[in-house]
């Protein structure tokens, strides 16, 4: 009888636990989305300036910040009917989350390295052949305050018109691109470079955060079930 009164108040206590976890995982699936939708949206635009750049990770980690609020929706009905059967699912379904997790961590830590390189060679390229990338190559020159490569006068060593582009000036409504002191003067290199840097810090830190989650999650449902399993079986003798 003992045995049982114990297994009961560490099973409501297990319960506790796998179901505030699973609140803190559904809003870290929310939030999640979001970054990724940032990604996706805004630092994409930076990013797709390297040709080392494949496109895929905004769209994975979208994949599984959705992942996590289906799983996560469904598992508070696991978590309040018991069944030993689901609770061993969900834990099946956060340990291929983690599994996920820490592959998305690790790409965006290894891109870091080649992410450089690949920026400012796709830069370049984008100056020298006018490419289809110009748009984003504008929009980082306008929003992110930056002229060229390494400056504002690889517009006129390198492009095919040899004139600095609008995108360039301090003032786009009063600019005369010939006059320098009208245009940016640090290179858009250096600043995607920093400013993705920064941003990527950000991206890593939720990655490793998001797949120590589940892990825990793994650990409670898998214990939780098993308890519940050791209650019944401590009844029926």
């Amino acid at each position: 009888m003992g045995n049982q009164f114990k297994n009961v108040a560490v099973i409501a206590c297990l319960k506790t636990f796998l179901f505030v976890f699973n609140v803190v995982f559904w809003i870290t699936g929310i939030l999640l989305l979001v970054v990724g939708l940032w990604a996706e949206f805004d630092l994409y635009k930076y990013m797709e300036l390297s040709s080392e750049f494949s496109g895929t990770a905004p769209h994975v980690m979208i994949g599984i910040a959705g992942l996590i609020v289906l799983i996560s929706s469904i598992a508070f009905s696991c978590i309040i009917k018991g069944q030993p059967v689901l609770l061993y699912i969900y834990g099946g379904f956060l340990a291929c989350i983690f599994m996920m997790d820490a592959g998305v961590g690790a790409s965006v830590a290894c891109y870091r390295d080649t992410f450089a390189k690949g920026l400012y060679d796709g830069l370049t390229q984008t100056l020298i052949s006018q490419n289809p990338q110009k748009t984003n190559f504008d929009l980082a020159q306008s929003t992110l305050h930056c002229c060229g490569v390494s400056n504002y006068t690889d517009w006129m060593k390198l492009s095919p018109q040899r004139v600095i582009p609008i995108s360039c000036c301090l003032d786009p409504n009063h600019c005369i691109t010939a006059n320098y002191s009208d245009v940016y003067q640090r290179g858009c290199y250096e600043v995607i470079v920093e400013y993705l840097e920064n941003n990527m810090d950000v991206l890593v830190g939720i990655a490793i955060g998001t797949a120590l989650l589940p892990l825990i999650g793994t650990i409670l449902s898998c214990s939780l079930a098993s308890y519940i399993k050791k209650s019944k079986y401590d009844v029926m003798n």
